[in-house]
């Protein structure tokens, strides 16, 4: 199950790496790069064609291999869930692979299997995305298969009733795992009425009220080529990838699309507590944090830089002194989620039961050591070398790099961001971590979710808060959320 991040990699079907927004901010990576790697690397500007029909065309020619990526993206994600239907988005991207007016599922995947082909499908938080790569001798396979799925869905009623059964049994199935439970709450408690606090794949109370008519409305209000963006990697000519496009996708129709405003989510006042009952278990999922900022913030970079310094690497503050020195745990990460309109920072680990107060308290006593400025100028320097050593790495394939494009466009960064990013990074110093970390890394405003045994668990956990007690479904599907609004 997927809450959702911004970027395609964030798939519902988990096939896909995390969240290109966020690649930066996930779980600490093993190896550093070496600070040097990738450096002065520089793409050209993707040749930009926008068609008559509003569907904005993204081409980068990449000739060393042999394969054409594509992606197309949707402007519309689980945001625009109806209130009730958590999880249509989802289920549109899902049923767009399960055949078209012109092709069964199963013709569809033996003509995209034929050529060796490759297509999948995405929904997340901010976006919907199809994302296909082909032989460059197939180009003309490819835009076909592309086509038809994107502008012929046939969401045929058993195929509906068939994907909504299986979306409805991985959410169950995924609830047995405390960590996707954790997730999930987290989202909720943190985010509370607003959208960013759904499950981007539903739950199961929303899925069985979805209908066959709900996802063609979605598909009929928010699939428009003028709310899309084609991004194309490969080897291709950028002129005649723009006269395919125009070939294949003339015939989508522009629509005005339903204004989505999604605003800033209030946050945490105080320090809100919820305990997830989990009487069986032996140790305890651990997720606090608040708040954070949008994904084209100017003080993305410098977040980002302190939060490798806290815990977004293996040589991490919070992996050597919670994990290597105290032994309290195996993982514990440090994360930045920049989304949209706005986006959340939080530490998620696990331990033992008698252990989740220190946990707990040992964290936070580094988030305000980052906050003071006590950051030793070695550390900044190895979070500046391995931010900026990790990046070409991350847009190596065709497949990361169209990615990163669209995330450029949907977030509305600079159209150089990609090739700016490495100084930018090395740019950031001390005093911009201290200013940023000491307004978005909070140690008082907080939203905590301990999965666990409440009996055990209570009576430490309420030395730091309140503590609200939780039945799992009611916690994963946000009742009473820290942050929802006065009643």
């Amino acid at each position: 199950m997927t809450r959702g991040g911004a970027g395609i990699r964030a798939l519902l079907v988990l096939a896909l790496p995390a969240a290109a927004g966020m690649l930066l901010g996930a779980a600490p990576a093993a190896v550093p790069p070496a600070g040097g790697a990738g450096a002065g690397f520089r793409i050209p500007a993707p040749a930009k064609t926008i068609l008559k029909n509003g569907l904005t065309v993204l081409v980068l020619e990449r000739r060393s291999i042999p394969l054409v990526q594509f992606q197309l993206m949707v402007k519309s994600g689980s945001t625009s869930d109806p209130a009730g239907k958590e999880g249509t988005a989802a289920l549109v991207a899902r049923l767009l692979k399960r055949g078209t007016r012109t092709r069964s599922a199963s013709q569809f995947f033996e003509e995209v299997e034929f050529v060796g082909g490759t297509i999948d499908t995405a929904a997340t938080v901010d976006a919907s995305f199809v994302r296909g790569e082909f032989a460059a001798r197939d180009i003309e396979v490819g835009f076909n298969l592309l086509a038809d799925l994107v502008l012929n869905p046939a969401f045929r009623p058993e195929e509906f009733d068939k994907e909504r059964r299986l979306a409805l049994a991985e959410i169950v199935d995924h609830l047995d795992d405390p960590q996707n439970v954790a997730r999930l709450a987290f989202a909720s408690w943190l985010y509370g009425g607003h959208p960013y606090g759904r499950p981007a794949d539903g739950t199961e109370r929303s899925l069985p009220s979805i209908t066959r008519d709900d996802v063609a409305g979605f598909y009929e209000a928010r699939y428009a080529p003028n709310n899309a963006v084609l991004a194309i990697v490969g080897d291709i000519d950028a002129a005649q990838a723009a006269q395919r496009a125009e070939r294949y996708f003339s015939s989508w129709k522009r629509r005005t699309v339903p204004e989505l405003k999604v605003g800033e989510a209030p946050g945490v006042r105080g320090r809100k507590i919820l305990l997830v009952d989990k009487t069986d278990a032996t140790q305890s999922q651990i997720r606090f944090g608040n708040i954070g900022i949008r994904r084209a913030d100017p003080d993305y970079l410098a977040l980002l830089v302190g939060n490798t310094v806290l815990g977004g690497a293996f040589t991490s503050w919070l992996v050597s002194e919670v994990r290597v020195k105290r032994g309290l745990t195996y993982s514990i990460a440090s994360r930045v989620e920049a989304l949209r309109t706005t986006g959340s920072f939080s530490i998620s680990t696990f331990t033992k039961n008698d252990t989740v107060l220190e946990t707990i308290k040992v964290s936070l006593d580094l988030v305000r050591r980052l906050r003071s400025g006590d950051v030793p100028e070695a550390d900044l320097e190895k979070a500046r070398s391995y931010l900026a050593g990790l990046y070409p790495l991350h847009i190596e394939s065709p497949e990361d790099l169209a990615a990163e494009i669209l995330n450029v466009d949907l977030y509305g960064l600079d159209p150089d961001f990609i090739n700016q990013y490495q100084k930018r990074v090395r740019a950031v110093t001390g005093d911009a971590v201290k200013r940023v970390a000491a307004r978005r890394l909070p140690l008082e405003d907080l939203a905590i979710v301990v999965v666990g045994p409440a009996q055990a668990l209570k009576k430490d956990l309420e030395t730091l808060g309140p503590v609200t007690v939780r039945p799992l479904q009611a916690a994963v599907e946000g009742a009473d959320a820290a942050a929802a609004p006065a009643r």
